[in-house]
């Protein structure tokens, strides 16, 4: 059996792209699953060929908003995520949360904040990175709230603050 070199390069990027959880710190309310969960998604949000695996974590009438950029339904969902990182380009996310805190909570859904860095590195380039805010909002069914991945239970997802909002930029990345 011949491997090719393009697939065992392919295979050390997403090993090495892996989501950057050792600054994770959940404040007081925020379930232990939600860090698996947010992993699981960060993970489909950085892989440069997801669609599917990336909306299914929306309900049809999902939305993810990017500064200004709103997109609802998983085709804008996909235009908008495939503009920020194209599927087949030369740039890379890395998603690093640190504080992770509880912003709303109703009989119908939870809402997270996220604050983190967002390491974006081009072909060829350096590293560099950008701080974010991001709004998580889950919803419950009957009353409860479910991790489960993948399931159409991510009602939001909104980076409301990413700064400086264009990459690359002048902040190189953490070693």
């Amino acid at each position: 059996m011949k491997v090719s070199t393009a697939t065992i390069a392919l295979g050390l990027l997403s090993i090495t792209q892996a989501v950057d959880m050792k600054d994770y710190s959940p404040a007081a309310g925020v379930d232990t699953d939600f860090k698996a969960y947010l992993q699981a998604l960060y993970a489909s949000a950085e892989t440069l060929t997801a669609t599917t695996s990336f909306t299914d974590f929306f309900p049809p009438d999902g939305q993810l908003i990017v500064l200004s950029n709103v997109a609802t339904g998983s085709a804008q969902i996909i235009a908008l995520k495939q503009k920020l990182l194209p599927p087949n380009g030369n740039k890379h996310w890395n998603h690093v949360p640190n504080d992770a805190s509880v912003d709303a909570e109703t009989k119908d859904f939870k809402r997270f904040q996220v604050l983190g860095k967002i390491q974006v590195t081009f072909d060829g380039l350096n590293c560099s990175q950008a701080v974010y805010k991001t709004r998580f909002t889950i919803a419950k069914k009957n009353g409860v709230l479910s991790f489960a991945t993948h399931s159409g239970n991510l009602i939001k997802y909104d980076d409301f603050y990413v700064n400086p909002a264009t990459s690359p930029t002048n902040i190189p990345c953490d070693p």
